[in-house]
């Protein structure tokens, strides 16, 4: 059991796991549930606690599932969540005093309502070992003596069983939602699904048994399931039924079941059983499939088989008999199907009623012929179908003679050959119209001989102008380009050797002079040896489709707004050009170019401005430029220069220094001059990387470098750059656990009125209070906040804690006047920045008042103007001031003095440093006050460090100072005491002095 600790246990589990597994019991912000309130009010009871809660650690806040004693409250922000730390420990966590506990002693729950006391709360952790948050129990009464042994076991236990009902909880709506998705799959399914318990009783039936059978919802109650069964085929099925009922053997048959029409259709029934551990069967799963069609197709097809059976034994051809008059005395059961005429309609002469009648007389008139002659007849005619349809019909017939040459009878065939004419005609008509588009079409069509020499064209007189005889053998070629003349002909004369398909795409010239791409294609034709009797090709115009090809490709491939090559183009040229200084032991130089303060020409002059500089930059940087080399826009106001052709590192840095010079010089826009700087990095192979991916790494640290120098400068990658940058990562990976560990702290520093020489307040100083370093200034770790979610997260921590001792100083009665905290650019940038810092001061009840926010020109400049000019409102409107921090040291300090409303600007300590020996310093000083007094703001000068700068200040009518000669940071536990034992002495008018007790 943890009680009252002083360091908060390092976690072995990371925050993104653990809310994962919190969301993954989707409890939050659910209602109350009676178990859960039956285990609080336990806690509750065993505990002896006037408070119970099942608290959950959410990201920025903690949600309660059950509170008992709190009046309805569901949830509090994390930054004051006392379970936050119990939710670090591994088992109990008790604070016996909590205003005795620095960490909580400041804490709003502690020092506000409800006044807490005494805290214990029990883990509710998962079995991966997560903790979701805690069962707490609080006390408005410190317990010294913390919990009973009996109380120590009891909360646990009760936690166990918090997360035992969560888990049962979450087991529950797992099983509910793949009970819903079993039967949204099974009413999604074609089939009957249905389901029985060994009793025989059908316990569930899908949507698609009740659309089948037209039952309504409680049939199976009120009826048993073989009543819809054909009575014909009931008791059989019936008896089928109770044998897989006490054998286990799965069930199959197939009946009718009456159909919701009233019809009975038939249905194949299959079932399974399911067993227990114990080998019973626990139930019945079985699906209805209606098969009637299939049935009836089967019986269909049964009688089918038979008719042709008896067809084939006969003829592969409908079969008729004949007089030997011509008159029809039987024909096959099939002339019925083909003609619709019932039995004995077409004896006779009453089958020529089925003839369509434009075929009529011509079938007769062969008939009477063959009649006439004795001879074999053979015709096509068409004969009407019952569906209205005229097939077509190839008749056959041949007298049967007696031995004197008379004819006995007439037998032949009607054989159906609809499909048969109908495909020939669709061939004619296919060759007609593959004729039409052949004449109508642009291609050039042209026939070559198995060796590949030309023999005959079309249309390629009236592209080229070249006539078929000299076109003839190999005459074309003469009017391809000439720079794909031996890559064309060497392809054909291959295809010709190989007997492969050819294509390929050429040049060809056209009539009137031009060029263009065009399509060749070319198959040969086989004799049935498989030798080649001849080669059809065609050629067709793409000259369009390639110049579309081409600009997509530059699309693709280069910057729009400067035409330069783009991040993928130039990636591709820096692998090929690395390669080749491989190959060849030669070298390349990266020059890495990004233009200084262009947003502030975006900003200034808009941002057509911007982009008139970013061409014109492309354009210098082209200039230099040599055949080999490549210049490219990776995106925003950053240009790349890859310098091929063996150049070395010397050269490079001399041409990046011209290139800086070049940059440099301004750019005409709309009549004015757009002043430009550039900040480049320089990396050259083989002396840094030799990989594509690390080689611009070296060039981007320089470029780094570069900016970070103070920029407008020329930097060439060194290998310490790798490890400064190594070391940023490092540190920012320090700063995380540092944050983790509660390592980052406030330290206040005073402000001293220079007239009165009292605290009129303090500004509040990051401190790391480093395990091995000892206590650390930014000025150690402030590179960790180039990251913005660092920056952020600190700022963030600070506050928070900021708050907490001002309304602990406020609870004691302490006049300390207002403190400052500094809020970087990062922060503006946040969404509801003013709101949450509000929203603190509130929960804190802490007036906005006492509170200061400061801010650098950097702030102004780099973030975005309208965020931060509305976060400033906000916080006026509530009372907060605003302070212009290391005023003088920025850029338009007096532009921003007009557009953003401050209430007090700081004068920077490189002012105050020479103050007394400098006079430029005091002229600027003296001009800072004075802008101040004129303005109606506050001034105050840092880093005062003697006396004799206080004395200066102080006559030159400085409002107050903020220095070392009064106090070095402290903590905040120190103020109290630093405050009470201050006291203000006048002296003579060379020195100031301000003592403590």
């Amino acid at each position: 059991m943890s009680i009252c600790g002083t360091e908060s246990s390092v976690p072995l589990w990371a925050e993104a796991d653990r809310l994962a597994a919190l969301r993954s019991f989707k409890v939050l912000d659910t209602e109350p549930e009676t178990t859960f309130d039956s285990l609080t009010k336990v806690a509750a009871h065993v505990c002896d606690a006037p408070v119970a809660l099942i608290s959950l650690i959410d990201e920025q806040r903690q949600w309660f599932k059950c509170e008992i004693g709190l009046n309805g409250v569901r949830e509090t922000p994390r930054e004051i969540a006392i379970c936050a730390q119990a939710i670090l420990q591994s088992d109990l966590f008790v604070v016996p005093d909590a205003t005795k506990d620095p960490r909580f002693s400041s804490n709003p729950l502690v020092t506000g309502e409800p006044h807490l006391r005494f805290y214990a709360g029990a883990p509710l952790i998962t079995e991966e070992g997560l903790p979701l948050g805690t069962l707490c129990v609080f006390d408005t009464k410190a317990r010294p003596a913390g919990l009973t042994p009996a109380q120590r076991e009891a909360l646990p236990a009760l936690a166990n069983a918090v997360m035992s009902q969560l888990k049962f909880r979450q087991a529950n709506r797992v099983l509910e939602e793949h009970q819903r998705e079993l039967i949204t799959l099974t009413d999604a399914l074609p089939q009957m699904i249905w389901s029985a318990c060994p009793d025989r009783r059908i316990d569930h039936k899908n949507t698609r048994w009740y659309e089948f059978t037209g039952a309504e919802p409680g049939f199976a109650e009120r009826n048993h399931w073989t009543s819809l069964i054909h009575p014909e085929d009931r008791e059989q099925i019936t008896a089928l039924w109770q044998h897989s009922l006490q054998t286990g053997v799965p069930y199959e048959c197939r009946y009718r079941q009456r159909h919701h029409s009233g019809e009975y259709r038939w249905i194949l029934s299959r079932a399974t059983p399911s067993y227990d551990p114990q080998e019973r069967v626990r139930r019945w799963y079985g699906t209805n499939t209606d098969i009637h069609e299939w049935k009836q197709a089967e019986e269909a097809l049964a009688k089918s088989e038979k008719r042709y059976r008896t067809l084939i034994e006969a003829s592969t051809a409908l079969v008729w008999r004949a007089e030997s008059d011509g008159s029809l005395i039987s024909n096959s059961q099939d002339w019925q199907a083909l003609s619709g005429q019932a039995p004995g309609e077409g004896h006779g002469n009453g089958w020529l009623k089925a003839v369509h009648p434009a075929d009529r007389q011509r079938v007769m008139a062969s008939w009477q012929e063959a009649l006439a002659c004795r001879q074999s007849v053979v015709a096509e005619f068409r004969v009407g179908h019952p569906d209205g349809e005229f097939r077509w019909v190839l008749a056959k017939g041949v007298p049967m003679l007696d031995e004197h040459g008379a004819v006995q009878e007439w037998v032949g065939t009607i054989k159906d050959i609809h499909e048969q004419k109908y495909a020939a005609e669709h061939i004619r008509q296919q060759e007609e119209r593959h004729r039409a588009l052949l004449q109508a079409s642009s291609v050039v069509l042209w026939v070559a001989t198995p060796d590949g020499l030309i023999t005959e064209t079309r249309g390629w007189e009236d592209i080229t102008g070249q006539s078929d005889r000299e076109a003839a053998g190999l005459g074309s070629i003469d009017t391809l380009h000439p720079d794909d003349t031996d890559r064309i002909t060497r392809a054909w004369l291959e295809a010709v050797a190989s007997g492969t398909a050819y294509k390929a795409e050429c040049r060809v010239r056209h009539k009137c002079g031009e060029y263009r791409w065009m399509l060749s294609r070319a198959v040969p034709i086989r004799n049935p040896d498989g030798s080649i009797r001849e080669w059809v090709g065609g050629l067709s115009d793409i000259h369009d489709r390639k110049a579309a090809e081409c600009e997509l490709w530059r699309s693709a491939n280069h910057d729009a707004l400067t035409g330069l090559p783009n991040r993928m183009l130039f990636q591709k040229r820096l692998d090929q050009a690395l390669a080749k200084a491989k190959q060849h032991g030669t070298s390349i130089s990266l020059l890495v170019i990004d233009l200084d303060e262009f947003k502030d020409v975006n900003d200034s002059f808009g941002h057509d401005a911007g982009d008139a500089l970013l061409k014109e930059t492309a354009a210098r940087l082209s200039s230099i430029a040599r055949e080999c080399d490549t210049v490219a826009r990776f995106g925003g106001d950053e240009f790349v220069v890859l310098l091929a052709g063996s150049t070395g590192l010397e050269h490079a840095a001399t041409l990046a220094e011209g290139l800086a010079k070049k940059l440099s010089q301004p750019v005409p826009y709309a009549g004015q001059m757009i002043a430009s700087r550039a900040s480049i990095g320089v990396a050259t192979f083989p002396d840094h990387h030799s990989e594509a991916a690390e080689l611009m790494k070296d060039a981007d640290m320089a470029l780094y470098r570069a900016k970070a120098e103070g920029r407008n400068r020329v930097v060439t990658y060194s290998p310490e750059m790798r490890a400064a940058t190594e070391q940023r990562v490092a540190l920012r990976r320090e700063m995380r656990e540092a944050i983790s560990l509660d390592q980052i702290q406030p330290f206040y520093q005073p402000k001293v009125c220079l007239a009165t020489g009292e605290i009129v307040g303090f500004e509040a100083l990051a401190r790391w209070q480093h395990p091995t370093r000892g206590l650390l200034t930014p000025g150690n770790f402030a590179d960790a906040f180039d990251d913005p979610e660092l920056a952020t997260t600190v700022g963030k921590r600070l506050i928070g804690k900021v708050t907490s001792e001002m309304r602990r100083w406020l609870n004691t009665g302490l006049s300390f006047g207002h403190v400052a905290i500094n809020l970087s650019q990062v922060e503006f940038i946040k969404p509801g920045l003013a709101e949450d810092i509000l929203r603190i001061l509130d929960l804190a009840k802490v007036p906005p008042k006492h509170l200061e926010i400061e801010i650098t020109e950097k702030v102004l400049l780099d973030a975005q103007s309208h965020a931060v000019s509305d976060a400033l409102d906000r916080f006026r409107a509530r009372g907060v001031q605003i302070a212009l921090d290391d005023f003088g040291t920025g850029y338009a300090s007096l532009t921003h003095l007009k557009q953003f409303q401050v209430d007090h600007i700081k004068i920077d300590r490189s002012f105050v440093r020479d103050i007394e020996e400098d006079p430029d310093d005091e002229a600027i000083v003296t001009a800072v006050v004075g802008l101040g007094r004129s303005l109606n703001l506050k001034v105050t000068a840092e880093g005062v460090e003697t006396t004799g700068q206080a004395q200066r200040l102080r006559e030159m009518g400085c409002g107050s100072a903020q220095g070392y000669l009064y106090a070095s940071p402290m903590a905040g536990a120190d103020v109290p005491g630093f405050l009470s034992g201050w006291f203000p002495q006048q002296t003579s008018a060379k020195r100031l002095f301000l003592v403590e007790k």
